[in-house]
């Protein structure tokens, strides 16, 4: 799984997106991307202009790594299309999923604003386009429209809430209510409604699943198939049917 990370010969991650950028294969970083951002809901329209013209955009394909774990970042990232999934890796080689990525979430804040190492990995699940904003200008901005800031502080403490569920569910559920909750989530946030019941992308792998419940790919086939054989869902090849949803509410 090879990265479309910087040129071996030195240009820096910001001069290579600004290379892809200019070359034309996604479309420059607009205004209506800035709205998407809810950081940035304070800004003018002609501040968010100004500021959307310093930003670069990178497209990537499926199962690319963004950046990995101990990597060095020059700023945090806007995922303007497509899924990722945000990981860590343990010393044994096993994945623990921390958050999945949709398009209009921004990952990668706390390397980008302590100067540190990132704490973990981001691999693309589809094809997706991301925008980086570099550390520095975003620094600058903030300094100059504190409400920015603000907004920023609010949303991390909405996703440490998130961390400290994961905690829990990690600690004290088993594995089957952890893997209900995910389908029953995933169900009620993306699932289509049909007659055979509620239909959800399957982009996940299972050992993806497995990462995101924080188990290992056997159990997690097993206990799948244990779900399928109490009519609570079907597994298809691109695709989970939700039977029951109410089995798996009660599995929680």
């Amino acid at each position: 799984m090879a990265a479309r990370g910087p040129d071996p010969a030195g240009i820096s991650l910001v001069e290579s997106l600004y290379a892809v950028h200019t070359a034309g294969m996604v479309a420059p970083a607009s205004i209506a991307d800035l709205r998407r951002i809810p950081y940035f809901d304070a800004l003018t329209d002609a501040t968010a202009a100004a500021f959307a013209k310093e930003l670069a955009v990178r497209a990537f394909g499926p199962r690319d790594l963004l950046f990995s774990m101990g990597d060095r970042t020059e700023g945090f990232y806007f995922l303007r299309s497509g899924k990722a999934r945000i990981f860590r890796t343990g010393p044994d080689g096993r994945e623990q999923v921390l958050r999945l990525v949709a398009p209009g979430d921004t990952f990668g804040e706390v390397p980008a604003l302590d100067g540190g190492a990132s704490p973990a990995s981001v691999e693309s699940l589809e094809p997706c386009e991301v925008i980086l904003i570099p550390a520095e200008r975003f620094t600058r901005l903030v300094l100059a429209n504190p409400a920015v800031g603000l907004s920023m502080l609010a949303r991390f403490a909405r996703r440490l809430r998130g961390f400290t569920e994961l905690v829990e569910q990690l600690s004290l559920q088993t594995v089957p209510s952890r893997l209900a909750r995910y389908l029953f989530q995933t169900a009620r946030e993306e699932g289509i409604e049909t007659p055979e019941g509620v239909v959800i992308g399957r982009e996940l792998t299972m050992q993806d699943l497995a990462a995101v419940v924080g188990s290992v790919r056997e159990v997690v086939s097993r206990t799948m198939r244990t779900f399928e054989q109490d009519g609570i869902v079907e597994v298809r090849r691109k695709e989970i049917v939700v039977r029951d949803i109410e089995a798996l509410r009660r599995l929680l």
